[in-house]
Order: structure tokens, then C-alpha cells, then sequence
């Protein structure tokens, strides 16, 4: 009942939303806020991105075409694996602050793709 009325660009702006503000969250509060508050919003984030990307390779790719979208997609999955290698590195030499500013631009830029998106649920 509920996921006919949501549709995936409201998800992955939502998912923009809560990586946005967890590491604003954090900078901003430190050690007020207890770590497992952000494991909660991480797991959050995480599955509202496998649903939605999932969901999105379904609309956007027909019968014909599933296949190749589906390892397209596979290949891309190579990123969330460099990305804690990427940013172990940062943070061990810049700090926090800077890790959390980049990842929150990088997040804020994924809005450009997600505006791109055109599905009909």
C-alpha cells in the first residue's frame, strides 16, 4: 500500500537528506550524541539506496535490456568499496572535518543525477 504512493526520487532525496545532515550532526554535536545514533542513520541510508537503486534499474531498463543494466550496475559497485580505502587515506591526513565536507558535496551533487531521473513510480 505504501510504496505505490512513494516514488524513488522522493527515496534518494530523502537518502541525500540524512547522509547530508548525519555528519553535520556530528561535527556539529561531537560526542553529545551517542555512536550508535549514527549507525542507525547509516543503516538507514544504506537501505534506502539498495531499494531505490534497485528499484530504478527495474523502470529504466526493459526485458532486453535487464541484463546489461544489471552488470553495468555490478561493475559500479566497485565504488563503495575504494570510497573507506579513499577516505581512511583523507582522513588520516587532513582530519574529520575536511572527510565530512567532501562527503557532504559529493552528496549534495548526486542531487544533479537524482533531478535527472525519470521514473514513473
Amino acid at each position: 500500500m505504501l510504496r505505490k504512493n512513494i516514488k524513488y526520487g522522493f527515496l534518494l532525496r530523502g537518502n541525500v537528506l540524512l547522509a547530508t545532515l548525519s555528519p553535520l550532526i556530528l561535527i556539529i554535536f561531537g560526542d553529545i550524541i551517542p555512536l550508535q545514533f549514527f549507525f542507525l542513520i547509516g543503516g538507514i541510508v544504506f537501505s534506502i539506496y539498495s531499494i531505490s537503486m534497485n528499484g530504478i534499474l527495474l523502470e529504466i531498463s526493459g526485458n532486453k535490456n535487464r541484463t546489461m543494466y544489471t552488470g553495468i550496475a555490478g561493475a559500479g559497485n566497485i565504488l563503495p568499496a575504494l570510497f573507506p580505502l579513499l577516505g581512511g587515506w583523507l582522513i588520516k591526513q587532513y582530519g574529520f572535518t575536511l572527510f565530512f565536507i567532501l562527503f557532504i558535496l559529493i552528496v549534495i551533487l548526486s542531487l544533479y543525477f537524482i533531478n535527472k531521473i525519470n521514473c514513473k513510480k
